[in-house]
């Protein structure tokens, strides 16, 4: 497989497996039996991140910034929540997303 076929390949990866995680993640707000005080953040910040991972698909640049932004509110999200095993998984997609940004 060529670099570029590699790439491409991350991208799709990304942007399919944030999509379903970020879906996944709006599903689980509204089945919740309880409506935490995060309710609203995560249910927004779902719907964003399913919004621009589709996005990251088509729009490389435009997807790619915006799953930035989304990542760095979790990262936030998690950090006052002291979740900080999280926040890895977030800077492997960052990483990826930059990768995929970068080689286009």
């Amino acid at each position: 497989m060529t670099s570029r076929g590699s790439i491409r390949l991350l991208q799709i990866v990304l942007g399919v497996v944030l999509c379903f995680y970020s879906v996944e993640l709006v599903l689980a707000q509204l089945r919740g039996p309880h409506h935490s005080h995060a309710f609203l953040f995560l249910l927004i910040l779902g719907a964003v991140e399913a919004v621009a991972a589709a996005l990251f698909l088509f729009e490389i640049r435009k997807g790619g910034m915006a799953l930035l932004v989304v990542f760095a509110a979790a990262a936030a999200f998690h950090l006052l929540h002291g979740q900080l095993s999280n926040i890895a998984s977030l800077a492997i997609y960052a990483a990826g997303v930059i990768t995929v940004m970068s080689n286009k």
